[in-house]
């Protein structure tokens, strides 16, 4: 998460102290006129969820009359997909405040497994004299609620024999290993070096649930384990010749 300070908040602590008894009509007249964001940080959202987070902005000057500024995503900056998040057109200052707050709010479906989302805003004004923060940006990033389910597979020398897959409490089917072969399920590891590994990590609901794995030619095909909240569930050593399945509980 970024953690750098904007120009910004070094500029409003000076002018704030020069300026802390001011309280002008015309904001502008008195010192520097500035209006920004707080630093960049990480909104999480459940997958299948929704989240709210508050956006705040200051201004180096207080008023006794209401500003508002207008907020516009910066579509070139901008990696997430406009379904998943709105973002209010306008923000108000209130009179004889510095401070204003906005609500982004996020659509956890509709965000990038791969947690690279990235929503940028900025601040527009028509004010003459003022002068604005560089944009915001917002990495949208999905949060499991619950303890993850996290599949290390060890593979052996012919990985895209190696098929996996979860099923719930009621026998449905909420996960597997993900294939470009159509119907067929072999050959999702394929290419992948005998003696490498993959961790595959799964959001799931409380619940008890059934994980099988599978051998295309009957033989195993290579150590795996499974791990919940930190604790390894399941392990097998990889000669589970076509199958083997395991029971384990997300809390």
């Amino acid at each position: 998460m970024k953690k750098t300070l904007s120009l910004f908040a070094i500029l409003f602590s000076i002018i704030l102290f020069n300026n802390c008894s001011k309280n002008d009509d015309n904001p502008a007249v008195s010192g520097i006129d500035y209006v920004g964001f707080e630093s960049d940080f990480q909104i999480g959202v459940d997958p299948a969820g929704t989240s709210s987070s508050e956006v705040k902005i200051s201004t180096s000057q207080t008023s006794n009359r209401v500003r508002n500024f207008t907020i516009v995503v910066v579509a070139d900056l901008t990696t997430a997909i406009p379904a998943a998040y709105t973002v209010p057109t306008s923000v108000t200052v209130p009179a004889n405040s510095n401070v204003g707050t906005f609500t982004v709010d996020v659509v956890g479906p509709n965000v990038s497994p791969s947690g690279n989302d990235m929503l940028t805003l900025e601040i527009t004004s028509e004010e003459v004299g003022l002068f604005k923060s560089d944009p915001i940006s917002l990495n949208l990033k999905q949060v499991c609620p619950n303890p993850e389910l996290f599949i290390d597979i060890t593979f052996d020398q012919y990985p895209e024999e190696v098929y996996w897959r979860v099923f719930d409490g009621d026998g449905e089917k909420v996960a597997e290993s993900i294939t470009s072969n159509g119907d067929d399920p072999w050959g999702t590891y394929d290419g992948a070096e005998q003696g490498s590994n993959v961790i595959e990590d799964l959001c799931l609901a409380s619940g008890t649930y059934t994980f099988e794995m599978y051998d295309k030619y009957k033989d195993g095909g290579g150590p795996f384990s499974l791990t919940v909240d930190g604790t390894v569930v399941y392990s097998n050593d990889g000669t589970y010749g076509f199958t083997v399945s395991a029971t384990f509980t997300i809390p």
